[in-house]
């Protein structure tokens, strides 16, 4: 069963700090259930047009700083040192 979805990146919306995006490969329509927030301290514009945009945070982007901001396992390259855990959200 395909779980992917298409492309929908050019819907004017950008990666400003807040931003929730769809994360895709390098190839057309590969979206699927990979999500990132970008942090307060970041402005990835060089994803704009690429990864589907389509909501923004609303309260506690300084949360979702400091989860980007945790040290990095150095034999791995991306995985937290210690346990992040998101707790509970509220989509509205």
């Amino acid at each position: 069963e395909d779980w992917t979805l298409g492309d929908e990146a050019t819907n004017g919306l950008k990666h400003t700090p807040g931003a929730l995006a769809m994360a895709k490969t390098n190839a057309a329509n590969t979206g699927g259930s990979q999500f990132y927030i970008v942090p307060s301290d970041s402005t990835p514009s060089h994803l704009d047009d690429i990864h589907t945009v389509f909501g923004m945070v609303i309260a506690g982007l300084d949360d979702v700083t400091a989860i980007s901001d945790v040290s990095i396992d150095d034999e791995s390259g991306e995985s937290p040192v210690h346990e992040v855990r998101l707790v509970s959200i509220d989509i509205n």
